[in-house]
């Protein structure tokens, strides 16, 4: 078990810049904390700060760069705030080496601001949702996923794409995503 204490603190260390301070400051009742041996604890004592805060920003710039990747539009829609965001959705958070694992936080950190009214436009959400559909339903074996929307994903992303400005209409829409066995992802969008 001590293995898997261990390696659940440093992957914590890694993704966690509130735990990593706490770390440094008093790292044997930290690694204590997380079940990991005394024995241990000590040899954890010894990472060098430096290369640890290195190492793990290096991580967090892997997985921002992924989850551009990932979720292109809304990127591009949040501009400079997209990295500061994800920060905050996957603090503490290991990714478990999915894509999904980081959009599907970012989506639920955007829901809760929105909820909040702490981020504007309120058409992001949708937008990113919209995104995080293709991801979900993109995984193998058949899949059905249903979305409802607030408001015209479909004319928001084409905007985006096209590099012009968006005019959002806050017109409802329901997506549908679905793949039946080894066949191919169709999508709709319908408006009401």
């Amino acid at each position: 078990m001590a293995l898997v204490d261990t390696q659940a603190l440093l992957a914590r260390l890694f993704t966690d810049d509130e735990l990593r301070s706490e770390f440094f400051e008093a790292p044997v009742g930290v690694a204590s904390r997380f079940g990991v041996s005394a024995d241990e604890a000590h040899r954890l004592a010894s990472l060098d700060r430096r290369e640890t805060e290195a190492f793990a920003q290096s991580l967090i710039g892997k997985r921002a760069l992924y989850a551009r990747r990932a979720l292109p539009l809304t990127a591009r829609a949040l501009g400079d705030r997209f990295d500061s965001l994800l920060r905050k959705a996957i603090r503490g958070r290991e990714s478990g080496g999915k894509r999904r694992t980081d959009a599907a936080a970012l989506v639920a950190l955007l829901e809760k601001k929105l909820a909040q009214r702490e981020l504007t436009p309120a058409w992001i959400v949708d937008l990113a949702r919209f995104e995080l559909a293709f991801i979900e339903a993109g995984g193998s074996g058949p899949a059905l996923f249903l979305r409802r929307f607030d408001f015209d994903v479909a004319s928001i992303a084409t905007s985006l794409a096209r590099g012009e400005a968006v005019n959002a209409l806050c017109r409802r829409a329901f997506g549908v995503w679905a793949r039946p066995p080894r066949g191919r992802l169709r999508w709709r969008l319908f408006r009401s």
